[in-house]
């Protein structure tokens, strides 16, 4: 099987949320996170923009809703980063994930016969081992040889947010601090294959806000049509509170 072109592939970046923990970070009222600009001038949503281009991929969608403008005002049409950018705004009203990729379908911003990447830029890939973008398509076709139609990008273990403790008849024994929780987690990335997009329309309502990790992930999971791409936990960082924001800073810091 050959390995899957770039260019037949569409990279949609979910960036219509409003991330209300995000607001913690100062001055970050008044744009959307994925726009907010960093100490060095950055943002998070070209820094995403950018891994992809160098990987050979040229095509995006941005999903936009809330502060939608402000993304377009960073982006433009993606001619200064040699990329074409397309935007594809909710109705009315958000629709969520799931309903923001059923309307780029409805719209063709996605073309029937192309895969799909979905991204929430604030999930950064940082320091990946290999060149992320293709290596996450070569794991889905790996799956797709053994029936599957989507793939999840993971993380094998993620660190639990609180003391951790082992405790025998009533008494602690030991205390771990942020101990990693060995349930592999999902990390923002999905790569979908065009036969989920009939999925997306017989599943998603644009009435109504719906995730797809919530409704169409356990379909494909009943399925066994769901595989999944594992990357360090090292490699993933969410930056979607201030936390995660200074944890974003403290890396960029090291690269100065």
């Amino acid at each position: 099987m050959k390995n899957i072109d770039p260019n037949n592939v569409v990279v949609a970046l979910m960036t219509g949320g409003e991330s209300s923990r995000f607001k913690e970070v100062e001055g970050s009222g008044n744009t959307h996170k994925n726009s907010f600009f960093l100490p060095n001038g950055d943002t998070m949503i070209e820094m995403t923009v950018r891994m992809y281009r160098d990987a050979g991929f040229k095509n995006f969608v941005a999903l936009v809703y809330h502060k939608a403008q402000t993304i377009v005002d960073i982006l433009g049409n993606g001619s200064k980063y040699g990329v074409s950018i397309n935007y594809c705004h909710d109705p009315d009203h958000p629709v969520g994930k799931g309903g923001a990729v059923r309307n780029a379908l409805d719209k063709g911003f996605i073309p029937q016969d192309k895969y799909l990447i979905v991204h929430n830029p604030d999930d950064l890939i940082l320091e990946f081992p290999e060149i992320f973008p293709r290596y996450i398509l070569e794991k889905h076709q790996e799956g797709e040889k053994r029936g599957c139609i989507a793939t999840v990008a993971i993380v094998k273990e993620t660190p639990y947010a609180y003391t951790g403790m082992k405790i025998e008849d009533g008494i602690v024994k030991e205390i771990e601090m942020y101990p990693m929780v060995k349930i592999p987690a999902h990390v923002g990335v999905t790569v979908f294959s065009p036969q989920t997009y009939q999925l997306f329309r017989d599943t998603f309502d644009l009435s109504k806000k719906t995730d797809f990790e919530k409704v169409l992930f356990p379909i494909l999971a009943r399925d066994k049509k769901l595989y999944s791409a594992s990357i360090p936990t090292k490699s993933w960082l969410a930056v979607n509170s201030l936390k995660g924001y200074n944890e974003l800073i403290a890396y960029l810091n090291t690269k100065n």
